[in-house]
């Protein structure tokens, strides 16, 4: 079997947890833009001003190295004017390294000793600055550096500005600076998490409704296909219920053709056989041919009751309600004991020309049998149409009885009153709805309905 909320549960929950990622990482990419925005126009202003204020300084000791070997680079003195000034700039921890780059590529002044001599000339930031260019990189913390190669461990921001003797002279050098974006960094990983955790709740709140919602329609389902199977057995019941009806009609029809016409003309060919020897020979005591008349009277109401049992022809010549007002008189002379109340609402063009046969059975096979029941008295009749249902109750419960407790159908022989199965095959096969009850006090109350 096919479980719905197991199936739609795991499903829905990888898809709200690929939302999420795809969500933090979405926020984290516009994030980390933004910050690159913000600490690149920022990074490039303060690198201006340094380079500004370091200039005549960064020249000369360019001037003074330009002859010198990478590994001689390192032991050459450095000027401590410049030295101090960098390290001023250094104190407020905003700027956090410092890098001079000759043409070569090879550091020549930082602030860290153990990179000065290196060679940088594959370097993409050093090779845009030479050229006369600004470069911009934002590095995070544990992530690549594009410039420099490796990683690195704090957030930084690098710049590379070209070093001039003038705004149109030769680029002498490069002229790098870190800056510190720790702030920009924890503020956006701060923003982050709060997005994070705002995400997973409206998403688990969603997931919580979205399987709640399936649950209750995998329930409705469940139920559905209870009453789906409920009403197929029931179908089969009353299927075969009708079959061994409709055999037992069959049955019924042929007794009543062989015990009682078949009879009757039997006899009526032996007499007329019997008058037809005596006139050969010519005998005085010839049979009357006047008895042969009660005989055949009697096959013909042997035959219309035959006929009217299969369908009476006055449904079809004066309509329904004529019909069961016939029925109810016949019941009521059979059966003197019984009186049948009959509260009748409706025209009979308020009656669907497929369900007049239907209720002509129920309304016959319920009357006799509640005619054979020992206390039969009162029987009620009603049938009445309120526009959207077509509605039958026969009741035979004695006055006051109605209001009494009821008993369950499951605890009613079935043998105890026939027309009841009868009159519930029929209405459930002719679409409608149908409900019992017996009562404590005696009799019962069928109901049935249609749309219409």
């Amino acid at each position: 079997m096919f479980r719905l909320l197991r199936y739609f549960s795991v499903t829905s929950l990888v898809a709200f947890l690929a939302a999420l990622v795809a969500l933090v990482w979405f926020y984290r990419q516009v994030a980390v833009e933004g910050i690159s925005h913000i600490a690149e126009r920022s990074n490039v202003a303060l690198a201006r001003t340094t380079l500004t204020s370091l200039s005549p300084l960064l020249l000369d000791y360019l001037r003074a190295t330009e002859d010198l070997q990478p590994e001689s680079i390192a032991h050459y003195p450095r000027p401590p004017e410049l030295s101090s000034t960098v390290g001023s700039l250094l104190v407020d921890r905003t700027v956090i390294r410092i890098n001079l780059f000759n043409r070569q590529g090879t550091v020549i002044y930082s602030n860290r000793d153990a990179q000065v001599g290196s060679r940088q000339h594959l370097n993409e930031g050093f090779r845009a600055a030479i050229r006369g260019n600004v470069a911009n990189s934002l590095v995070y913390r544990d992530s690549f550096n594009s410039f420099d190669g490796g990683t690195e461990d704090e957030n930084l921001m690098q710049t590379y500005l070209p070093v001039r003797d003038g705004p149109n002279g030769p680029v002498h050098g490069v002229f790098e600076i870190y800056t510190d974006v720790d702030h920009l960094a924890r503020q956006t990983e701060r923003t982050e998490f709060m997005t994070l955790f705002g995400a997973l709740a409206i998403l688990s709140t969603m997931y919580a409704v979205v399987v709640f919602i399936v649950w209750r329609a995998g329930r409705l389902m469940e139920r559905q296909q209870e009453t789906i199977r409920e009403r197929s057995s029931a179908l089969e019941t009353l299927s075969a219920h009708m079959l061994r009806n409709e055999e037992s009609y069959k049955r019924k029809i042929a007794l009543d053709l062989h015990e009682g016409l078949a009879q009757t003309l039997s006899g009526i060919k032996l007499h007329v056989e019997n008058i037809k020897a005596h006139d050969r020979q010519d005998s005085p005591r010839r049979p009357a041919v006047d008895a042969i008349i009660p005989a055949l009277q009697g096959a013909i109401r042997d035959v219309e009751s035959i006929a009217r049992e299969l369908r009476p022809a006055s449904i079809d010549d004066f309509g329904l309600l004529l019909t069961l007002q016939l029925l109810c008189r016949a019941v009521e002379q059979r059966n003197p004991s019984i009186v049948i109340d009959q509260q009748i609402t409706l025209q009979e063009a308020d009656i669907p020309a497929h369900l007049k046969i239907t209720l002509y059975r129920i309304v016959t096979s319920v009357l006799d049998d509640m005619a054979r029941q020992p206390l039969a008295g009162r029987i009620t009749l009603a049938l009445w149409c309120d526009g959207k249902a077509l509605s039958l109750m026969i009741d035979d419960s004695p006055p006051g009885a109605r209001d009494s407790t009821a008993i369950p159908l499951a605890n009613i022989d079935p043998q105890q009153r026939q027309g009841l199965a009868r009159m519930e095959a029929l209405t459930t096969l002719s679409g409608g709805t149908f409900m019992a009850s017996h009562h404590a006090a005696g009799g019962a109350t069928l109901y049935a309905y249609w749309r219409v």
